[in-house]
Parts: C-alpha cells; sequence; structure tokens
C-alpha cells in the first residue's frame, strides 16, 4: 500500500470519527437541555404550591404571593437563558471547523513529509532498472532524493539500508557506517545491522579491528551465533594475524550456514582449507594431507560437493571425521590437496592421532549430501595404519555408486 493510498485512509478515518463526535456531542447536550428544563418545570411547580400553602396559611398576603410568583417567573427565565448560553458553546463548530481544515492541512503535512518525494523517487528507480547502463546523474539524483526524505523521514529504515548498501558498493564504507550507526539506534539488537556495522568498521579502519568493532562482532554472535557476517569478519581477521586455530573456528561454523554451491561457500571452504594447511606446518595442530584426484576414463567432473570422510576399519557408520569442499567444473583444478584436521573430528574430544588404524574415502555428491547416492563419484578407500597424520594420502575418484536394488 503506497504511502499516499495509506494516508488518505487514515484522513478518512479520522474525518469519519469527527463527525461521530460532533454529532454524539450535539446528541449530548440535546439530552442535557431536555433534563435541565425538566427539572426547572418540577422546581417552579414545586415553589408555587408551597407558597400557595403559605397563603392559605396566612403567613403570606395576596399582594406578597403575587410578588414572589413574579420572582419565580423571572428566576427561571434567567436560568433559561444562561443555561442556553453555556449550551451554545459546544464542540460542534469547532469540530465542524476541523473537518474543513483537515483537507487543507492534509497536503502541506504530505510534503512536508516527504511522501510526494517518494514518487519522484519511484519514477528515478524505473529509469535505472530500465536503463542498461544508469547514468551518473540518474544516480545523483536517486542518492539526493533518498537524503531529502531522510532528512524528512530519519527512522525510515528502508531507505537506510538502501543507502548504506550503496555507499558499501561504491567502496565508501566510512559513509556506510553512518547509515548504518543509525539503523542500529533504531534495532539496538538486530544481529545483521551489528555485524554490518562491524563489517563497515573493519572496512573502514583497513581491516582493523578495534575494540569497538570487536564489540559490535560479539554482540551480533551473542544475538545470531550463526550470523554470517560477523564469523566471516572474525575468521579473516584472525588468519591475517596468525592465529589460524580461530580462523579454522570461526570458518566452520560459518560453513555450516551456507549453501555449499554458492560462491561465497567455495571461498570460505578455500580459506578453510588454507588455513588448517598453515596450522598444520605451523604445529597447531595435527592433520592428514590428503590428494584426491580424478581418473581420466570418467571424463569432465560434475558440479556438487567433494566429501572427505574418515572411518573406523571396524565398518562403525558413524564417520570419525569429514570434510566438504564445493567443486564447480571449470573453477577446480584436480588433484585437489585436502586437509583433515583434528577440527574436523566429529567425537568430541577425540582427535586423529587417538585411533590406530583409519580408512579414508571420497566422493563428489551431485546432491551435495554427506551420505552417497546413486550417481556420485566415488574412489576406493585407502586404510592408514600407525601415526595417520604423518602419511600423505592419496585418493582417486575412479568409479559411480551404483543404483540401489
Amino acid at each position: 500500500m503506497s504511502p499516499l493510498v495509506l494516508g488518505v485512509i487514515l484522513l478518512l478515518a479520522l474525518a469519519m470519527g469527527l463527525c461521530l463526535l460532533a454529532f454524539r456531542s450535539r446528541r449530548v447536550i440535546g439530552d442535557d437541555k431536555a433534563q435541565h428544563r425538566q427539572a426547572q418545570r418540577d422546581f417552579y411547580r414545586q415553589r408555587q404550591r408551597e407558597l400557595l400553602n403559605d397563603r392559605e396559611m396566612g403567613l403570606i398576603s395576596e399582594e406578597q404571593m403575587a410578588e414572589l410568583n413574579a420572582e419565580l417567573d423571572k428566576q427561571l427565565l434567567e436560568e433559561n437563558a444562561e443555561f442556553s448560553a453555556r449550551a451554545g458553546i459546544s464542540r460542534g463548530p469547532v469540530l465542524w471547523l476541523s473537518l474543513l481544515l483537515l483537507p487543507a492541512l492534509a497536503l502541506p503535512l504530505y510534503d512536508y513529509l516527504g511522501y510526494r518525494l517518494d514518487y519522484r523517487l519511484l519514477d528515478v528507480q524505473q529509469q535505472l532498472f530500465a536503463a542498461d547502463q544508469p547514468s551518473e546523474d540518474d544516480l545523483h539524483r536517486f542518492e539526493a532524493l533518498v537524503d531529502d526524505i531522510l532528512v524528512r523521514r530519519p527512522e525510515n529504515a528502508e531507505l537506510l539500508m538502501t543507502m548504506a548498501s550503496i555507499r558499501r558498493q561504491q567502496g565508501n564504507y566510512a559513509e556506510a557506517v553512518k547509515y548504518y550507526e543509525r539503523l542500529l539506534d533504531l534495532f539496538p539488537q538486530d544481529a545483521d545491522i551489528l555485524a554490518q556495522l562491524a563489517q563497515a568498521r573493519y572496512l573502514s579502519a583497513n581491516r582493523v579491528i578495534d575494540a569497538q568493532t570487536r564489540s559490535l562482532l560479539e554482540r551480533s554472535l551473542a544475538v545470531n551465533p550463526q550470523q554470517g557476517t560477523a564469523l566471516g569478519v572474525l575468521g579473516i581477521d584472525a588468519f591475517a594475524a596468525g592465529d589460524y586455530l580461530n580462523a579454522i573456528t570461526y570458518w566452520q561454523r560459518l560453513q555450516m550456514g551456507l549453501d555449499p554451491q554458492t560462491g561465497e561457500a567455495m571461498v570460505i571452504a578455500a580459506g578453510l582449507n588454507e588455513a588448517k594447511r598453515l596450522a598444520i606446518e605451523t604445529g597447531a595442530i595435527e592433520g592428514l594431507q590428503l590428494s584426491v584426484d580424478i581418473a581420466p576414463a570418467l571424463g569432465d567432473f560434475p558440479n556438487g560437493v567433494l566429501f572427505v570422510v574418515v572411518r573406523e576399519p571396524s565398518g562403525s557408520p558413524m564417520p570419525v571425521a569429514a570434510v566438504r569442499l564445493p567443486v564447480r567444473a571449470g573453477t577446480a583444478a584436480f588433484p585437489l590437496t585436502v586437509y583433515v584436521t583434528d577440527s574436523d573430528v566429529i567425537r568430541q574430544g577425540a582427535t586423529l592421532s587417538d585411533f590406530d588404524s583409519l580408512r579414508v574415502s571420497a566422493h563428489i555428491s551431485v546432491k551435495g549430501v554427506a551420505m552417497r547416492s546413486p550417481g556420485d563419484w566415488v574412489s576406493e578407500a585407502a586404510t592408514l595404519n600407525g601415526d595417520a597424520t604423518s602419511q600423505p594420502v592419496s585418493l582417486l575418484i575412479d568409479q559411480l555408486q551404483p543404483a540401489t536394488r
């Protein structure tokens, strides 16, 4: 519903309310008049009976009774006139005047709040979408209109988010921070806004996390432990600082919430694999280095997810560890080097060196799930004995998973 239509509905509702109030006010005044006049008549008759009794008892003369009756009539007339004057000062004229002024005030108020600008903004947006390559003038007009509306309605969250996104795309992160800060004032517990503000601050500070930015990231994760932007920034910062274990932790949490076929998932998987390599080389963690290749006879590999699964030779269906790496035709070059570390061990508290022997296999899942399905590309399992983490492993994907009978 457009602001104009909404505004018209609200004004009509207000006008109807004022009409009802005016009619009700007139009815109440009429009822008050009737009750007052009835009370006056009752009092007048009662007083006349009292005067008549006083005359019959000889307490007053005929002349005195006539004078008192005249005084009573005068009092009745004066009270009627006073009440009519008070009743005449009603809210009815004021309400009707308000009804007349309401349409006159509506349009200036509509302009003051910037709703008329919304239609101009819509026209500019349509021009931008229709153009193959929007001109700089059109973009500047769009931004100027948005800023003008925000001056009039500073709590318009949609436009604040629009301007923050535009500034980010332009690489003007310092300006984006200003819009995110205004959004945070409106939504102080929104995990996404907290994370996006932190990211904009991080980028505007040449990829340095200060105390305030770290506080924003921690607040975001306190609201939503899987907030992707916050996990990504903390992982990048840890990796840049050489803290590969924390980088692995953050990126593994982030990877869990990503669609494996998205570009972001592929970037995170590659970064995570590199962090594992460096963590193993620096002795921060133990792990396996595997070289996974595809037999030429299978041809071009499909889009999917490469799973490397580590199990015990006993045949337990529960894996010891597992790693997933999205692969897409044209972007991945086999053989791929994949690292499986203690951070990938599924069993809580266990490490790879806790097992005397391990069986390692690889498969490309077309459906992107860990469970093998008909049509997946699979390898034979390799058995590792003794200190498995010191032995490089080669796996060859050379067969298709048969259909189940």
